[in-house]
């Protein structure tokens, strides 16, 4: 304990002595440590905010059902393949979906057509919660549906006369609904063209109970995901393709790739400049004290022991270093998310320990050169100043 205590007392008096030095070496690498810091709180900010920007793109990945072709003929004539369309099961997808162990957001629909008089229309059932969390583009007039309510297109509205409140009568397959149209929809897409009603409503009156014509898919985007979710989901499903949403899956995939990029490479440079500074420092301060080195191998100090004082001093100075760089890093990353972004940065607190680890690093990386020269350093030349 007491040598401890005296070996730590050794290293603060040497760093005390050298402060003009200390105080170099604890600018540089809190410099590096500071940089990286608010490059990572940056960095990982963007990638939340990009992520939450790229849902406003809606799904990335459709879940169809496949369709049964049928070849119309007779001996050497052939007058092409109908299709008719088929319908996935609804209990069997999600069952698929929840198998496949991939985090992601996903909302049912079933399309069909519905008769209002002497016109037909197209009707989309789909779970209002759902469509309200994952398609914030959408813009409505009036409120979201409660219960048997009904939401419309805007065009479909105009071109039918229909108004916010108004109640419906539309005729299926098997029965009569009459949903209140509680909101008209305004998304300039094929949105505006088609009624809404909550999906068991309109399994029921269509007939095609447990039945969906799509399922609408949100994979967080970045590195394979998405590639990684096409893969585990084909082989669950039965008589169903996934697509990839090809737009919208690039240019999320761009997107997040880019931002990653640019601050791996500015990191990458200020670390490599960091450690080229701390290294020639370090150098200099280790070898300048070739008599000191010498002194105390020839008062009977091992090489294990210098050694580890001088790992005591790079230590605390990477320690303090470290701790500095984080503060300063936030402040930095303040800065450049409210004058470049426009927006506040992310508290992220597990970046003390990747700040204080950058410095570490720089310091004993930086010794590690003059260390093996105090190993060769012999005590008697030294002492004659040689």
């Amino acid at each position: 304990m007491q040598r401890n205590r005296w070996q730590f007392h050794l290293v603060i008096r040497a760093l005390a002595y050298r402060r003009g030095r200390t105080f170099l070496l604890i600018a540089v690498l809190s410099m590096a440590a500071s940089l990286a810091t608010a490059l990572g709180i940056v960095s990982l900010t963007m990638e939340k905010r990009v992520a939450e920007e790229i849902r406003k793109y809606g799904a990335n990945l459709i879940i169809m059902p496949e369709k049964a072709r049928i070849s119309i003929g007779s001996g050497g004539l052939n007058f092409g393949e109908f299709s008719e369309a088929t319908y996935l099961n609804q209990v069997k997808t999600e069952d698929a979906i929840i198998r496949s162990g991939i985090q992601l957001e996903h909302s049912l629909h079933l399309s069909g057509t519905l008769r209002r008089g002497a016109a037909d229309i197209l009707v989309e059932g789909v779970n209002f919660e759902v469509i309200r969390r994952l398609f914030p583009w959408w813009h409505i007039q009036g409120s979201w549906p409660n219960g048997a309510e009904a939401v419309i297109g805007s065009r479909l509205a105009a071109r039918l006369g229909i108004k916010v409140g108004e109640e419906l009568e539309l005729l299926g397959v098997a029965g009569v609904v009459r949903p209140r149209v509680a909101g008209i929809v305004n998304t300039g897409g094929e949105e505006d063209d088609l009624l809404y009603l909550a999906l068991p409503e309109l399994q029921q009156v269509s007939g095609r109970s447990g039945q969906l014509t799509l399922v609408r898919l949100l994979v967080t985007a970045g590195g394979e995901r998405l590639k990684t979710a096409m893969d585990r989901l084909g082989p669950l499903l039965s008589g169903a393709v996934v697509k990839e949403v090809r737009q919208v899956a690039r240019t999320s995939e761009g997107l997040l790739a880019k931002v990653k990029l640019l601050m791996m490479l500015a990191t990458v440079v200020v670390l490599i400049s960091a450690g080229s500074s701390v290294a020639g420092t370090m150098s200099a301060s280790i070898l300048e004290r070739g008599k000191e080195i010498g002194l105390m191998k020839a008062m009977g100090g091992g090489r294990l022991n210098i050694l580890l004082l001088f790992c005591g001093e790079a230590l605390l100075l990477g320690v303090t270093g470290g701790i500095t760089g984080y503060l300063i890093g936030n402040v930095i990353a303040l800065f450049i998310m409210q004058t470049v972004f426009a927006a506040p940065p992310g508290f992220i607190s597990w970046l003390v320990w990747a700040s204080m680890g950058v410095s570490l690093f720089l310091a004993l990386a930086g010794s590690a050169g003059p260390l093996v020269s105090v190993f060769r350093l012999d005590p008697v030349r030294s002492l004659r100043g040689e």
